[in-house]
């Protein structure tokens, strides 16, 4: 068993590499592959988004382990020569969490050693990201706001690493939702591109236990829903009668990215009104066909135990997804016995097609 690290003070006179994901002293003790450098750009409405870059120049005391069980290590070397051209995975990451979780190490470590790049956002709030004015950690008032930041997101990386091959979508719970809301704004700003081959191809998307469907059980009596509704646009940031984030999923433990305590309400109000009405609409109501068309293809990881967000729901959607050629692969996943948290934990494989 790893021991925990003693908990350190942010020191703004550390050396540059302790504030990238990863970097810091904890990260060294569990020999952790860290981020190469950090992309922060700035949204169309003005927030200041932090972005965490791994590869090709992955760093960290993880990255020795990772050369050493690639299958052909000379292979690995010859193609840093081209690593320009090496595949992005940008990743947008549940509510609460950053680009410090067990789940974005493994994403790391699967990219090093497939010679992918692995490019993480901060949502607005969460990290090392700012958010918009009065607005506190983990506050999102707007989803369609986030998506936004996902459609530029996709737009300013693929910008800035124009001779890579190709990019793929990736997101995590909430991040799986804005993923698949961002398809059709991706996809809009690469036909509104004159110069569309000097931006690497759009492979599609891939979604782990994507915020697609609420349980009911999860759902507060209407009264109590109303209630807290109209809460929160007073105190958008407080948190009363919301759930409760742990962030046992931390990496390393003693990571402060990641937000603890009770869920902002506005934040709660809008994950609700997604799973409980929007996304079940969009099913029901053929918007899914629409907001979907053109996507190259699709992958989805869930759990059969999934607590939070219901197997059938996340079927029913992804049975409405249509894709862009014959040619497209569309695939689901279903984990034997593994929950909504899957993804940062120990991955078991039951595959289904």
């Amino acid at each position: 068993m790893t021991k925990t690290p003693t908990m350190v003070d942010n020191n703004p006179n550390e050396s540059p590499s302790s504030q990238l994901a990863f970097g810091g002293i904890g990260g060294s003790v569990l020999r952790l592959i860290s981020a190469s450098s950090q992309c922060p750009f700035k949204t169309s409405d003005g927030v200041l988004l932090n972005v965490e870059c791994f590869g090709p120049n992955y760093g960290g005391g993880g990255i020795d382990n990772i050369h050493a069980s690639t299958a052909d290590h000379s292979m690995h070397k010859r193609s840093m020569h081209n690593s320009d051209e090496w595949p992005l995975l940008l990743y947008a990451h549940g509510v609460c969490e950053s680009a410090e979780t067990w789940g974005v190490q493994t994403l790391v470590q699967y990219c090093a050693k497939h010679c992918w790049r692995l490019i993480v956002l901060e949502l607005a709030g969460h990290g090392l990201s700012e958010n918009k004015a009065a607005l506190g950690r983990a506050t999102c008032p707007n989803f369609d706001d986030l998506v936004n930041h996902v459609v530029e997101f996709a737009e300013q990386m693929s910008g800035n690493f124009s001779r890579s091959r190709g990019f793929a979508m990736c997101g995590c719970s909430l991040g799986g939702a804005l993923v698949s809301f961002a398809v059709q704004g991706i996809l809009a700003t690469r036909r509104d591109k004159t110069e569309q081959h000097e931006h690497p191809d759009f492979y599609g998307i891939a979604l782990l236990a994507p915020s697609l469907g609420v349980n009911p059980g999860a759902i507060p009596p209407s009264p109590v829903v109303t209630a807290l509704k109209a809460l929160s646009f007073f105190l958008p940031s407080h948190g009363v009668l919301t759930p409760i984030e742990h962030p046992t999923y931390a990496c390393p433990p003693n990571s402060r990215r990641n937000f603890s305590g009770r869920w902002p309400l506005s934040t709660s109000s809008m994950l609700l009104d997604l799973t409980s009405n929007r996304v079940p609409n969009d099913v029901v109501s053929g918007n899914v066909q629409q907001t979907m068309e053109g996507l190259p293809s699709l992958f989805v990881l869930m759990g059969d135990k999934d607590e939070i967000v219901p197997l059938q729901s996340v079927l029913d959607w992804f049975d409405a997804v249509p894709l862009s050629s014959d040619n497209g692969e569309k695939m689901l996943t279903v984990l034997k016995g593994a929950g909504h948290g899957f993804f940062h934990e120990r991955l078991k494989e039951n595959k289904k097609k």
